[in-house]
């Protein structure tokens, strides 16, 4: 259910996108030769020249938005996100425009079509085309968003979520869930071992609904969509085995980091060419330190 949603929303924007692309360049072609806001030298190329080669330019605007990824929809995505997506796709299209009428009318069109001017696209009009696609399809994702947060915000739409561990750093997670309504997740409770002792009560009156070993079961009867895992390091091995089962039910998993007790450890999260690495204690002192070091313990 939660794919099939995904994928006609993506749909949507994809014919939307389309369509916004056909339109910013019919109106790029306009404003370049019939608006007199800009000056023409070389004469006027006909209107249905144009015309046919709106359709090309509506297939290559999908095309390039889902090269750059800009169809990877996700929940919590930024408008600023959204924009700069829109705006690299539209530079990519406009290449795979450029390129792709050069080529056919360098190798598929007769002499006589290029001398009446078949393929061939003003520079101003791509970009003019540029601007405006940029412009028309960012204004269509805001009022999509705008659209979309308006329904989570009155309860329709919402996908549920489940968080692995009643702990800090599980009542965290809700804390943050519950602060954005606009990203459209709804907490339906907690699985935790503590539910072993019969305690049914997790955090602001969200329900522990059972233990981690129930997981799986209570995924399918609670329709979950999202499962935040959220458990102390000192749970490694179930974390694991969580996951393991998890991965056998349609949901998407989040593995929230136990940052609260590195913290408390006075650890650092250092990389190693990508791989995070907790330095919970460093070495002795070395170079300029050490020198420093060895001093105050003679002189005092």
């Amino acid at each position: 259910m939660v794919r099939r949603h995904a994928r006609l929303l993506a749909a949507a924007h994809v014919l939307a996108d389309g369509l916004a692309g056909v339109v910013a360049f019919l109106l790029a072609y306009g404003i370049r030769f019939h608006s007199g806001l800009i000056a023409v030298t070389k004469g006027y190329p006909p209107f249905s020249q144009y015309l046919w080669l709106a359709p090309l330019v509506g297939l290559l605007v999908p095309f390039a938005f889902h090269l750059h990824g800009v169809y990877r929809l996700r929940r919590g995505r930024s408008r600023i996100d959204d924009f700069f997506g829109v705006l690299v796709g539209s530079v990519l299209a406009v290449v795979l425009g450029v390129v792709t009428t050069l080529y056919v009318q360098t190798y598929y069109v007769p002499d006589q079509l290029k001398d009446r001017g078949a393929f061939e696209v003003s520079q101003l009009v791509w970009g003019l085309f540029l601007a405006i696609n940029v412009g028309l399809t960012f204004l269509i994702r805001v009022a999509v968003r705008d659209w979309l947060e308006r329904r989570w915000r009155a309860g329709v739409g919402l996908k549920r979520v489940l968080v692995a561990g009643a702990g800090d750093l599980g009542r965290l997670v809700v804390d943050r869930i519950l602060e954005h309504r606009e990203l459209g997740l709804k907490v339906v409770g907690f699985v935790d071992d503590r539910a072993e002792g019969g305690a049914h009560l997790g955090y602001r009156g969200l329900p522990l609904l059972g233990t981690l070993e129930e997981t799986q079961d209570i995924l399918q009867r609670e329709k979950v969509d999202h499962l935040y895992v959220a458990l102390p390091l000192d749970e490694h091995v179930k974390m694991l085995a969580l996951v393991e089962n998890a991965n056998r039910e349609i949901v998407e998993i989040r593995v929230v980091p136990d940052l609260l007790q590195i913290i408390s450890l006075r650890a650092r999260l250092e990389d190693l060419d990508g791989l995070p690495i907790i330095n919970i204690h460093d070495g002795p002192l070395r170079g300029l330190n050490a020198v420093l070091k060895r001093t105050m313990d003679v002189v005092l």
